[in-house]
């Protein structure tokens, strides 16, 4: 039997299952689900840059404060040997090995959209997904002692040299510099005024009230019980420390969904409309509402929102996914400068 598969059962399993999450060579993922007619288990075999003994067992213990919420997360079990989490080492680097009970529940990505979403295709579990956030926010869990992966002003881990957010504020302007460039002038504008808001939000950011979040909520995580309604969630590899107000916005602001935003290729529509995009913004505080019926953002909180709504709002991988799709069409290309520049300069938008 293959380990490390042989950690877990002493005798040849009916079924295993394996998914490959390689991301490159420096992020080894892979997930065995595993089934020997008696126990189903999800063995996860990794080694990557932001993964080790102690943020394994961070995991475990932020997933049991998810369960003191009353949130499902499925339990870690033992090994053969007795151990939560397996560790070799092969050519010098750490490899961990740990598994789980295989959920009861399914995630939202395996029920068909006509079970999960109402006719404008919002999600309908999203409203209770926005109110356990808030309850984890109310909670101040604060023994995590590293940023989520949805940091900001900072890498998440080793490799990368600056935040998501600025990532895709440098790509989207490389690729006009090498794709359009009679446009570089008015993407280097925009970059700069990204760099002013950073400036901004760097003054007040690490000021902000923190949690410990899960920090991957997407369909693939989300659970769902017989009736569709939100559960529970699954993989908090990504979780960490991070301002309330950040993991609020961010989470409020890309649970936004409805079938009028978008066209083709998921193309954002919002971007060249303004009644769509105060339909976003409309849908967005819906969400921020469901936060706020288990936590009160604070007057400072509340202070630095347009502050930081400014810095998230912009750039974003979507946004590079565009302006790859219409390179050739000069009118949306301005539209869509058009739109960056106006969620930069924003200040229309305030929390109760």
């Amino acid at each position: 039997m293959e380990y490390p598969i042989s950690l877990y059962y002493d005798t040849e399993p009916i079924d295993v299952k394996t998914l490959d999450l390689c991301r490159g060579d420096d992020d080894f993922r892979k997930v065995h689900i595993i089934d020997d007619g008696h126990r189903k288990l999800v063995v996860k075999h990794l080694s990557n840059t932001f993964s080790d003994k102690r943020r394994i067992e961070g995991w475990f213990a932020l997933m049991d404060e998810y369960r003191k919420i009353g949130l499902y997360c499925p339990y870690v079990v033992t090994n053969r040997y007795g151990e939560l989490i397996h560790c070799d080492i092969e050519n010098g680097r750490e490899y961990y090995v740990y598994a789980e009970e295989y959920s009861i529940y399914e995630t939202a990505e395996h029920i068909s959209k006509e079970k999960c979403k109402d006719t404008q295709g919002h999600d309908c579990y999203m409203p209770d997904v926005m109110r356990s956030l808030g309850k984890i926010a109310s909670a101040k869990l604060d023994f995590l002692d590293w940023p989520s992966a949805y940091c900001l002003l900072e890498p998440f881990c080793a490799p990368d040299t600056t935040d998501e957010a600025t990532e895709c504020a440098i790509t989207f302007v490389d690729y006009v510099r090498n794709h359009i460039p009679s446009y570089l002038p008015r993407a280097e504008m925009l970059l700069n005024m990204y760099y002013k808001r950073q400036e901004e939000l760097r003054e007040v950011y690490h000021l902000l009230p923190t949690s410990c979040f899960q920090a991957d909520l997407n369909d693939s995580n989300i659970l769902l019980d017989s009736d569709n309604k939100f559960v529970g969630l699954i993989d908090f590899n990504l979780c960490g420390k991070e301002p309330i107000l950040n993991y609020a916005v961010r989470e409020a602001l890309w649970g936004v969904a409805d079938d009028r935003l978008y066209g083709e290729n998921d193309s954002r529509l919002y971007f060249y409309d303004k009644e769509l995009d105060d339909l976003r913004i409309r849908l967005f505080l819906e969400n921020i509402g469901y936060v706020q019926e288990n936590y009160k953002f604070n007057d400072f909180e509340k202070e630095v929102f347009p502050i930081l709504f400014r810095y998230i709002n912009s750039f974003w991988w979507f946004h590079i996914d565009e302006i790859k799709l219409i390179k050739d069409d000069d009118n949306k290309i301005t539209q869509l400068f058009d739109y960056l520049e106006c969620q930069m300069t924003r200040d229309d938008i305030r929390l109760k």
